[in-house]
């Protein structure tokens, strides 16, 4: 629970501003020492002193989610936007969260390591950086499996400790949601990352770091969004056209094949007979599996790129905010950088082809959302992504506060 927020303009670097707070117990008023206090998706972040109070300096003026984490205790987040110069002061009330840290530890699951597994590829990714990245903590992982529905699911106790050596980063993740839907195929995660920088051995892994830093940037979603807000799309390498999907005008609705298919097993007595006549088409088994083979739609990609105003709007009530907003789906080739080879091979059985410009889809699953100038997209459950960016997960994740270097 937040109590209370006030702010007032100091004399700061132009630009920044503070966030000072104290953290109690909801129930008895006690102050909470060594909770972590953070900007969520930033190298911004601290702890508690022992009478529960806190102080981030410098921090970037602009929209802000802050994340209130101790173990036994609820995670607290608050959303707020800080102007430049500005000091503002939060008490945070955080409710006691035993009885649930009981329930998953009583839970049994004989199939942990293998869902694990799963969890891996679909949470830290499969690519040359996920390879090099690992979960230092990963006993306080609980999955559970529905299999009517085919989901599986994912909670943390304590947030998660990852250690990503490909880009020097120590993530503290505070796990929110997982699932991973293998009817459809969806992968969903959400949860508040902080990053620590962790210390390189000397010159040479330090710009090992910085190199890998700056290509997981490039193409990235956050780099998208970042040339989206400054409306440099084409000067950043990004080629985005809107894409249509529509329902395959050849294909007989679904209702009408399964019926088809059960019509022709049933007449499957003696041989397997083709019939076609004037009054319809063929009734046979092959017909209609030939049917359910049919892509259900049809693509359709728009050969001119969709101009700013049908992506992006202004918003008067947010400042700073911009509002992402758009039909159908955002088919988005970046042309300054070529695939991985392992995201051209993750089909094992599928035709061999050479790298080729990382292409991927989004598409919003709400009316709107909105994007910051820092390139993050304001709610994690407004849009899907498909293609190369729903390839590149935690292991290629950079702070909100990263700059690329000139």
């Amino acid at each position: 629970m937040l109590l209370c927020a006030k702010g007032q303009v100091l004399g700061q670097a132009a630009g920044r501003g503070t966030v000072v707070g104290t953290v109690i117990d909801a129930h008895t008023k006690q102050p909470l020492g060594f909770a972590t206090v953070f900007i969520a998706q930033t190298t911004y972040g601290t702890n508690t002193a022992e009478n529960g109070t806190f102080k981030l300096i410098s921090l970037p003026s602009g929209s802000h989610e802050l994340v209130v984490s101790f173990l036994g205790y609820q995670t607290l987040s608050h959303q707020f936007t800080l102007q430049p110069g500005q000091q503002l002061a939060f008490r945070f009330e955080l409710m006691p969260a035993a009885n649930q840290l009981q329930e998953v530890v009583i839970r049994p699951d004989t199939n942990w390591r293998y869902n694990y597994n799963v969890f891996l590829k679909n949470f830290l990714g499969q690519t040359a950086n996920a390879a090099k990245t690992t979960i230092v903590n990963s006993d306080v992982l609980y999955f559970d499996f529905d299999p009517e529905k085919r989901v599986l699911s994912a909670e943390a106790i304590k947030p998660l400790v990852i250690e990503n050596k490909a880009l020097g980063y120590r993530l503290h993740f505070v796990l929110q949601d997982f699932k991973v839907d293998f009817q459809n195929g969806h992968t969903f995660h959400a949860g508040h990352p902080r990053f620590e920088e962790m210390k390189p051995r000397g010159k040479a892994q330090e710009k090992r770091w910085g190199e890998a830093r700056l290509k997981a940037y490039r193409g990235s979603m956050m780099h998208f969004a970042r040339a989206l807000y400054q409306n440099k799309l084409e000067a950043e390498g990004f080629n985005v056209r809107r894409l249509q999907r529509l329902p395959n005008p050849n294909r007989p609705p679904e209702e009408e094949i399964q019926a088809g298919l059960k019509r022709a097993r049933s007449q499957m007595s003696g041989p397997v007979v083709v019939k076609s006549n004037s009054s319809g088409p063929e009734d046979s088994l092959q017909y209609w599996m030939r049917m359910s083979r049919l892509d259900k739609t049809v693509t359709y990609l728009y050969k001119d790129p969709i101009p700013y105003h049908q992506i992006i709007a202004p918003d008067s009530v947010r400042n700073g905010q911009l509002k992402l907003l758009f039909s159908d789906y955002l088919n988005v080739v970046y042309t300054k950088e070529k695939e991985e080879l392992g995201y051209v091979n993750q089909q094992p059985f599928s035709q061999r082809r050479a790298p080729t410009f990382q292409t991927s889809l989004i598409t919003l699953t709400e009316p709107y959302t909105y994007i910051e100038p820092n390139g993050m997209i304001v709610n994690p459950y407004s849009h899907m992504v498909e293609g190369y960016w729903a390839f590149e997960k935690l292991a290629e994740m950079l702070p909100l506060d990263y700059t690329p270097a000139e």
